[in-house]
């Protein structure tokens, strides 16, 4: 094909000339991945923004000089056999001109354009249900961006990922597309690519909402497809039997690893290849918290991509769980369970802002992580109306998806400081994500002094992390398994949804995101990971685990989990039905085998809803938690050599349970989410240190720690090791704080002194 490009006559372009091609690389020093160009260390915070040739200048004010502009490649593709790239080198230009000394981690969009669809109908999506957007409030007339041809909505017409002609047609506009840059003087400062497909660029896949794909393509590439009823249909309440739904299984296997896996690995290979590895490339991938859709939309096979080594980054929005209190509305965060406790707020002053990502995963695979953050700021005015409509699409979309910041100074800063500590001390990257441009500001949500003052400050705190040991601290772990959703309840089989559990499955909203929300309120750091990053050694460092969805395993893996598990002294905390599910059958002993509990299976529906009561020498603790859903199967310990702690609500059956195990502690809860009260009574009785004496937020690695205050008043901070406050010099191990809601305070036990010479 031939490429039609305009003359090279971009001044600000032409003045790279002579400058080497820049080599960025991730490597893993001092605990925790980090980002290194042309050889030295670069603290990983970017900016992206709806009109970000005017942000520029904003963002260069803060000291961000490392921009991630979003590209669209199918406005470069204007007719077939023709490639035009002028938009492109257009915007590097003008965006070179408000900072020359920028460098660029571009987004890169497989998208294709119309003409492509009109000429290749054959290749399209069809899905199992019909598609009635005017039910539906994510399909939206799609917006163009006037910079770098990005589309900002959904559509319904859209290429199969089965396709070998869109595979084919895309791979060569990638390839003439990195050709070009590589031919440029450009190469010298752009220094990756992030390669986006499905909804939004996020690896989503297009139409999840109406259960594609039943094209020819998807047919010729896996052979069975399930229709609707065989998804969304379960041979056994919540969960899928083996002997008679293997083939829905192994569907859904091969759908995201053959599928969405591979596809991305495809094109990442041909990024380093075509770029002769002088480039770090990365996804939108790997989110088990939040997943919409999560069968057909989720990224449900991490190991595949985590142990790439095409991939050097994943990245991810940070939370978006909306209330579901009756009475709040959109920009309201906070989430209680059925039986009526509060659990945590998402985002928001004294939100947690919890990742999406199982970040200690991504870090022991080499992956740096960069978390989108994208919270209005206080020059965004509140929504028209209550519920966020009477604005523009996009301000409707903002509306639904997130933004949700402060109207206020005061709380647009201590937001700031929550998002971006949060980058310093968990040691992962990230990028400020600014729609003002296109809403009602009418310009950057930054574009204020006091704004640019704080976030050149915590950017500014990213010098002193080159000295950190950024490796985890933890005493307790959440372990997860992303294949479990290949055999529970399909997500659509919960329509209609309750009030903040739009697009999500039951385990989803209770397991998954509800508990989160309580988990980032323990008072103490937490790590989350995979079961398959567990470790012997994970036995030896963690006091406390929390299996929160193990319930498919084969045997090998109940073996190995049961072995490293003996003489541990750690206690672990099985959640629902852990193991019951093999690649087989339905198997009540490997549960058993697994937890060392006897269990009866109750069949019949009941409310998902425990009674639990605990001893304690700080308070008894007396209370329901769960969900009224009736629901099936349950099981109740029938083992007489175990303490009971909770029963289910409606019979006389153990649904909460404690049993020392051949050295381990082993803890059953038959329901999610438990709430902070039993976590963090489970955290002392297991030996696990709790840092604050409030239920607040902590997050902290070897050499730093942040507290964010959950509510207003005195607590006591007790750190593991003497470390000074950013705001302070003394290097202390307690601190009686007296704190305001959503107050942050950051730790370090690193001098302080570098950071003052520079002041």
């Amino acid at each position: 094909m031939a490429t039609q490009n305009q003359p090279q006559t971009r001044p600000e372009i032409e003045k790279l000339i002579g400058e080497p091609p820049a080599v960025a690389a991730v490597k893993t020093e001092r605990g925790a991945p980090r980002l290194f160009v042309n050889g030295t260390e670069v603290y990983p915070l970017l900016a992206w923004s709806w009109g970000l040739v005017e942000s520029a200048a904003v963002f260069k004010q803060t000291g961000i000089n490392l921009l991630h502009p979003i590209l669209g490649l199918n406005a470069a593709w204007p007719e077939p056999g023709k490639y035009d790239w002028s938009e492109f080198d257009d915007l590097f230009a003008r965006l070179l001109a408000q900072n020359p000394q920028a460098f660029f981690l571009p987004r890169v969009l497989l998208d294709v354009p119309e003409w492509w669809k009109e000429k290749n109908p054959s290749e399209l999506i069809q899905c199992a249900l019909p598609m009635n957007p005017a039910e539906d409030t994510h399909y939206r007339p799609v917006r163009r961006s006037p910079e770098g041809g990005m589309l900002w909505g959904i559509q319904l017409r859209e290429p199969s990922l089965a396709s070998e002609v869109w595979k084919s047609d895309v791979e060569s506009l990638f390839r003439e597309f990195l050709q070009h840059i590589e031919n440029s003087p450009l190469r010298s400062r752009i220094i990756g690519y992030q390669i986006g497909g499905g909804i939004y660029g996020e690896w989503h896949y297009f139409m999840s909402e109406f259960l594609p794909d039943m094209s020819a393509a998807m047919q010729r590439k896996l052979g069975y497809v399930p229709d609707a009823e065989a998804r969304m249909k379960t041979a056994f309440g919540l969960l899928r039997d083996p002997q008679q739904e293997n083939p829905v299984i192994e569907f859904f296997r091969r759908f995201h690893e053959e599928i969405g896996a591979d596809t991305l690995l495809h094109f990442a290979r041909i990024a380093k290849k075509e770029t002769q590895g002088r480039i770090i490339c990365g996804a939108f991938n790997t989110y088990l918290l939040e997943n919409v859709w999560i069968q057909e939309g989720g990224h449900l096979a991490p190991e595949k991509i985590l142990s790439s080594p095409y991939i050097d980054f994943i990245a991810s929005p940070y939370t978006y769980q909306t209330t579901n209190i009756a009475d709040r509305q959109w920009w309201e965060h906070d989430v209680v369970d059925e039986a009526g406790n509060y659990l945590g707020r998402a985002r928001g002053i004294a939100g947690d802002g919890g990742y999406r990502v199982l970040l200690e995963s991504l870090k022991r695979h080499g992956k740096l992580y960069f978390v989108e953050i994208d919270p209005s700021t206080h020059l965004e005015p509140p929504p028209i109306n209550p519920d966020g409509t009477g604005g523009s699409d996009v301000e409707k979309e903002m509306c639904m998806i997130g933004g949700a910041g402060s109207t206020t100074w005061e709380g647009t800063q201590k937001i700031l400081q929550r998002d971006l500590g949060q980058v310093l001390v968990r040691g992962n990257g990230g990028w400020l994500f600014d729609f003002g441009p296109v809403l009602r500001t009418g310009k950057s949500w930054y574009a204020d002094e006091a704004i640019i003052a704080e976030v050149k400050r915590l950017n500014q705190m990213g010098e002193l992390r080159q000295n950190w040991d950024m490796s985890s601290c933890a005493q307790i772990a959440a372990v997860y398994d992303a294949k479990s959703f290949f055999v529970t309840r399909h997500w659509r089989a919960e329509a209609p949804f309750p009030k903040g559990g739009v697009n999500i499955d039951y385990f989803t909203r209770w397991f998954m995101d509800s508990q989160a929300r309580a988990f980032h309120r323990l008072g103490t750091p937490m790590d989350f990971m995979y079961r398959f990053d567990l470790t012997p050694a994970d036995l030896r460092k963690y006091r406390l685990f929390f299996m929160v969805n193990l319930f498919y395993l084969t045997a090998e893996e109940v073996a190995y989990l049961r072995e490293i598990l003996r003489n541990s002294r750690a206690t672990v905390v099985w959640y629902y039905a852990p193991g019951f599910v093999t690649p087989e059958k339905l198997d009540l002993a490997q549960m058993e085998r697994l937890t060392g509990f006897r269990f009866n299976l109750i069949a019949e529906p009941g409310p998902m809803l425990i009674q639990a009561r605990l001893d304690d020498d700080h308070a008894p603790i007396d209370l329901q938690f769960g969900v009224k859903q009736r629901r099936h199967p349950r099981f109740g310990v029938k083992d007489q050599d175990a303490a009971a702690l909770g029963y289910w609500t409606d019979c006389n059956e153990v649904a909460f349970a404690w049993k020392e195990v051949e050295g381990w502690n082993s803890v059953y809860a038959g329901s999610a989410p438990l709430p902070v009260e039993i976590l963090r009574w489970l955290a002392r009785r297991a030996g696990a240190e709790l840092w604050s004496t409030q239920p607040d937020i902590v997050m902290a690695t070897q050499d730093t720690a942040m507290l964010v205050a959950t509510s207003e008043g005195e607590r006591t901070f007790t750190l593991p090791k003497p470390m000074a406050a950013l705001d302070g010099e003394q290097m202390r191990q307690v601190y009686d704080l007296n704190v305001e809601m959503g107050e942050v305070k950051i730790f370090t036990g690193k001098s302080l002194k570098r950071r003052q010479q520079r002041a």
